[in-house]
């Protein structure tokens, strides 16, 4: 502690005498510092809205159904849910932990339009459910389309099969599939909306029926294929799992990561890339402190070996040269800090916005084109501690040469 109070005074006069050296190098920690921490923040933000974007859409964060329906898409594979269940996941809702659950038919089927045909996934929607849980059924061309899913004989189909099929709002498509009970299930259903979400595998695939609908063309007897499940954003995916679990049954609940694994994929991409180039950073100030502080050494060999003749010590040397090092990577840490904090904050009130790229980006599966920055207390901690451990650490090797010169041989450098 004595040594601390006797060389902090040296320390600090040291970075004051030579103040472009030291201006220089706290920019480069500041700004360093300020990159990282908004780096990490424009990953985490933009990986949060890839998630939301997914599980608004269709997916939701759990799904419940058979273990063999998730592969086959097969109306074998439904059930009645249990009022247990019901009651479990009402209950769920009741305490906030859900914003909501509703019940999906979902199968394979055969669509044709005059000499066109293709194949689609049909999807039944029971919009007072429904609400707050997804939302690709508000996804409707022209945009704002006041459409509803509640006529019986009207349906909503996906854009790009639209087009694959020749026919737009007000036309008609014939439905085969294979119903609940084996027997063929055909139905001739009017257009009522485009759904255009910006995804192109929904866009060429999906069909939406009315739940009411579906139940009767696909003679579902009450069966439905699963239910789709969206969390709070306080709640824990996998406390709610277990929650509901105890009164599911055989029934699988699956998250949102093994119903979308293509954004699961982004996410670890983007959370890589940026640890890539938080690595660079990190780098980049830690050599720019081992330069400054090697050449102050350097610059000050012969200051050093007076020193030491005059009766310091090679603890107050070394002391000495870790304390402007450690002074100024303060300094710069939180002055980086609080400029990573500032321009997360700002973009966080206003993204980026990819919208012009939707189509560039759809082909790889992402429909995410407004990427926000998120500061987390986590990151910055992370990011400030490292980068005090990493230019601390850096300092060692000039702060041990500096304690090791002989004193006669640095007085005559």
């Amino acid at each position: 502690m004595n040594n601390f109070i006797m060389v902090f005074p040296l320390a600090w006069r040291n970075l004051r005498r030579n103040r472009r050296r030291t201006l220089l190098t706290l920019t480069t920690i500041i700004v360093g510092c300020g990159m990282i921490l908004f780096n990490n923040a424009l990953f985490y933000g933009g990986a949060a809205a890839m998630i939301e974007d997914a599980v608004s859409l269709n997916a939701g964060h759990l799904q419940i159904f058979d273990k063999d329906f998730h592969e086959s898409k097969s109306l074998e594979y439904s059930f009645i849910p249990d009022k247990s269940l019901l009651a479990a996941l009402d209950n769920l809702k009741q305490k906030g932990s859900i914003l909501g659950y509703t019940p999906r038919i979902e199968t394979f089927c055969i669509l044709s339009s005059g000499s066109a045909t293709e194949g689609a996934i049909v999807q039944s929607i029971e919009t007072h459910t429904a609400e707050g849980v997804i939302s690709i059924h508000k996804n409707t061309l022209p945009a704002g389309s006041p459409f509803t899913l509640q006529h019986n004989d009207s349906v909503m189909l996906g854009a790009i099969l639209a087009e694959n099929l020749g026919v737009s709002t007000g036309a008609w498509v014939n439905l085969v599939s294979q119903a609940f009970d084996g027997t063929i299930a055909a139905g001739r259903f009017k257009i009522g909306a485009l759904v255009k979400t910006g995804n192109p595998v929904y866009d060429a695939s999906i069909i939406l029926l009315p739940h009411t609908t579906a139940m009767e063309t696909f003679a579902m007897h009450d069966n439905i294929s699963s239910i789709v499940v969206r969390l709070s954003k306080e709640a824990n995916a996998d406390t709610v799992a277990r929650e509901i679990s105890r009164s599911a049954g055989t029934l699988e609940i699956a998250r949102w990561e093994k119903l979308i694994p293509e954004i699961v994929q982004f996410v670890e991409l983007d959370r890589v890339t940026g640890y890539i180039f938080s690595f660079i950073l990190f780098m980049v100030v830690a050599f720019t402190v081992l330069n400054t502080i090697q050449m102050s050494v350097f610059e000050r060999t012969k200051e050093f070996g007076v020193l030491r003749a005059l009766g310091t010590s090679r603890k107050q040397i070394f002391y000495m040269v870790m304390t402007e090092s450690l002074l100024m990577t303060a300094i710069g840490v939180t002055t980086g800090t609080l400029l990573g904090l500032g321009i997360s904050a700002f973009v966080e009130h206003h993204p980026f916005d990819y919208s012009r790229f939707a189509a560039e980006f759809a082909v790889w599966g992402v429909y995410t084109t407004v990427y926000p920055a998120v500061a987390t207390v986590q990151n910055i901690l992370i990011t400030a501690l490292l980068t005090f451990m990493l230019c601390g650490f850096f300092s060692l090797f000039p702060a041990r040469r500096a304690m090791n010169l002989a004193p006669v041989d640095a007085m005559r450098q």
